[in-house]
């Protein structure tokens, strides 16, 4: 397994070193203007997705009406359900000539079953927030600088997503619960609903994090998502504590279809981050850029080709760095720029002498 995983880093690397040399040969821009925070493949634009990434909102009046279609669908409808059981007033007149027909219609706002129009909004809505996933990780798998592959991330949150789904209306946690209660003989909550909520936990906690820190415009996404994790563990909290309690099962679907609205509008936040990341619309301003990233940013062709220096040393088993500089028959080489800038890091220092090496041998 660690052969198979070192041998898909090592293309990654290979993949990201093309791209670095082919965006070296395009020029260079100016130092004093703003740089992107993070740079992209061609290949990373919606427009050049065969996905339906350029349909995704990007502006704020976008987002907004995008909230509020999913949003308000969802809210309505477990409104709607909870209406009699909570105002003891029925939603709907009974009785007449259509008595038959509204009884069915009532049918399918049950609060007590996610077998009703909310259960299927909430099938829905995660369907969507994993499709949106897997929409972010098409479009974050060109992007020149991640080495270790971390769009893979959202490949996995996708995969929850569906999970997630099914267990709306598939009985996942009680199987997984009471599968783990057989083989630990320990019994955690109702039924094992203890050990299906830990479970999760785990799983959206690592999974999670490592999917939305990279972003670089992660606070909308971050503050969305955790309130449908809230929300579902407000789901959780009251179907342990429900004991046939009706109000307490229909709060557990309520926050059930919630949390998969606020998902789905979490990863349209992410989604709107990655865009305006791939379309260069997330600057640093000249004024905040460091001394070495302004340097950087003058000459970005020395700066690649140092980057691609080292990532094919590293991938060919750091061979340059595990000989010493004398053995090349010269002395080691330091640089004018290094003499004048002592502020350089030992890892700039580094680059610059494996860039000058690479000049000699040429």
């Amino acid at each position: 397994m660690s052969s198979k995983g070192n041998q898909r880093r090592d293309q990654r690397r290979r993949l990201v070193v093309s791209w670095n040399r082919s965006a070296s040969a395009a020029g260079a821009a100016a130092a004093a203007e703003p740089r992107a925070m993070a740079e992209y493949s061609r290949e990373a634009h919606p427009e050049h997705q065969r996905s339906p990434a350029v349909l995704l909102p990007t502006s704020i009046g976008g987002m907004t009406l995008a909230i509020a279609a999913i949003l308000l669908p969802v809210a309505g409808a477990v409104i709607a359900a909870a209406w009699e059981p909570i105002m003891d007033r029925p939603l709907f007149v009974r009785g007449g000539r259509f008595a038959g027909t509204i009884g069915a219609l009532q049918a399918c706002f049950d609060p007590r079953s996610m077998q009703s129009l909310a259960g299927w909004l909430t099938q829905l809505m995660l369907l969507l927030a994993a499709a949106v996933a897997l929409v972010v990780r098409l479009m974050r798998r060109y992007r020149r600088d991640d080495y270790k592959g971390r769009f893979r991330a959202w490949g996995w949150l996708a995969g929850l997503f569906i999970v997630t789904a099914c267990a709306t209306n598939v009985p996942l946690g009680r199987v997984v619960g009471m599968a783990i209660v057989d083989v630990s003989g320990m019994a955690f909550g109702p039924a094992g609903l203890g050990w299906w909520v830990a479970v999760a936990v785990v799983a959206y906690g690592v999974v999670s994090p490592w999917a939305v820190l990279p972003l670089h415009e992660r606070t909308a996404t971050s503050f969305w998502l955790v309130l449908a994790l809230a929300s579902w563990g407000g789901s959780a909290a009251c179907s342990w504590l429900a004991a046939g309690r009706d109000r307490l099962v229909i709060a557990a679907q309520a926050s059930w279809a919630l949390g998969a609205a606020l998902a789905a509008v979490a990863m349209l936040a992410a989604a709107r981050s990655v865009i305006r990341e791939v379309r260069g619309q997330c600057r640093i301003p000249a004024s905040r850029q460091r001394p070495d990233d302004a340097d950087a940013a003058g000459e970005p062709a020395d700066a690649a080709a140092a980057d691609a220096a080292e990532v094919d040393a590293s991938s060919a088993g750091d061979a340059v760095d595990d000989q010493p500089d004398s053995d090349s028959g010269e002395p080691d080489f330091t640089t004018a720029a290094e003499q004048e800038q002592r502020h350089l890091s030992k890892a700039e220092r580094k680059r610059l002498k494996k860039l000058a090496r690479m000049n000699r041998a040429a």
